[in-house]
């Protein structure tokens, strides 16, 4: 009998099962993709390092920066500068690496098989993989926007809530500024993110109807600002992007079931940042499950963080008008667009 399986190996549910193993309950983590290369910056900011500490002290190659520019719409460009502070970005596959062997070094479990279904039966759960059933006593999906562990619970998040991101990972761009730049003619954003080993260059656009020539104008932004990039590798994804408050407003837990990170919607709507709401969904989702109450889930990511997702979902329709847009990059000067959201934490 497992105590608690854990759907998904990326940093909410590796994260998850550290923090479990901490309180000495044994978690299992099933996942036959991680860690991986995903189709994301990688970029942990200052704010994100402040209240996940380990994260300054993690001892793998990364790129450091302190600070950042943001190009408007209309191309004005406009730095954001964190002083001492740094921005960092790390190869996905490194960092998931290093969250999982934390917490398997950590006595918690990595189940190398595909999970294919899950069940509630009498109170349990049943995992079913490509190889084997196992039962299980409590259930948290971390298994990303398409979550299996979501349809089996309170469904699917539906395609008006989700976003696609298109991009390439390449070579020659390492001593690069970290750039995101707003789209003029839909929403969303370019980002190039330096990594120790590469870079991360995409497009995202929070609204997939409205996604179609995301790869055309990202290839014409490469070719007008980095024609020396050395393409590696390329992708495309769906991403959360959560469009109404209803949505956050669906009980993300049960009697003996967690949501958290992707699974959960947990990415800014503004600015897609994910890594940091999948970390502190761990977190909040072990102490949860240690204090015998998987629904208190519901309240804690609520306290913790539910207030500024809540409020960015209401300025997303506003903030990406570009009369909006540009003043909210000249808002940036003077203050970080996520740093001062969790003071309430600090």
């Amino acid at each position: 009998m497992i105590e608690v399986a854990i759907v998904g190996g990326g940093p909410a549910g590796s994260y998850c099962a550290y923090c479990l193993a901490e309180n000495d309950v044994h978690a299992v983590i099933f996942d036959h993709t991680h860690p991986r290369e995903k189709p994301c910056g990688g970029l942990v900011t200052p704010l994100a390092q402040k209240l996940l500490p380990f994260l300054k002290k993690i001892p793998i190659e990364h790129c450091e920066r302190n600070k950042i520019y943001f190009i408007s719409p209309y191309g004005k460009r406009i730095c954001l500068s964190y002083g001492k502070s740094k921005l960092l970005c790390f190869s996905r596959l490194k960092l998931d690496q290093y969250l999982i062997n934390m917490a398997v070094n950590k006595n918690a479990q990595l189940i190398n098989e595909k999970v294919e279904a899950v069940e509630r039966k009498g109170g349990l759960w049943k995992v079913k993989t490509t190889r084997k059933s196992y039962t299980a006593k409590t259930m948290i999906g971390a298994d990303g926007v398409s979550s299996l562990v979501r349809r089996s619970t309170i469904g699917p998040l539906s395609r008006r809530n989700k976003g696609f991101c298109y991009g390439y990972f390449v070579r020659g761009l390492e001593k690069e500024d970290m750039t995101i730049k707003f789209l003029f003619h839909k929403m969303g954003y370019i980002w190039v993110f330096p990594r120790a080993e590469h870079t991360s260059v995409g497009i995202g656009c929070p609204d997939i109807s409205r996604s179609h020539g995301l790869k055309m104008e990202l290839d014409t932004f490469i070719e007008q600002h980095y024609p020396y990039a050395e393409e590696i590798s390329r992708w495309a994804a769906l991403i959360p992007s959560v469009k109404t408050n209803k949505t956050f407003r669906i009980p993300l837990a049960g009697p003996n079931w967690i949501l958290i990170g992707d699974a959960a919607g947990h990415v800014n709507p503004i600015v897609g940042e994910g890594i940091l709401y999948a970390l502190l969904d761990g977190e909040l989702a072990a102490q949860a499950v240690v204090d015998d109450s998987p629904q208190l889930f519901n309240k804690l990511w609520k306290e913790t963080f539910g207030w500024k997702l809540f409020t960015d979902v209401k300025l997303m329709k506003w903030i990406y008008k570009k009369p909006v847009l540009e003043l909210y990059c000249e808002y940036l000067k003077f203050s970080s667009f996520i740093r001062p959201a969790f003071s309430v934490l600090a």
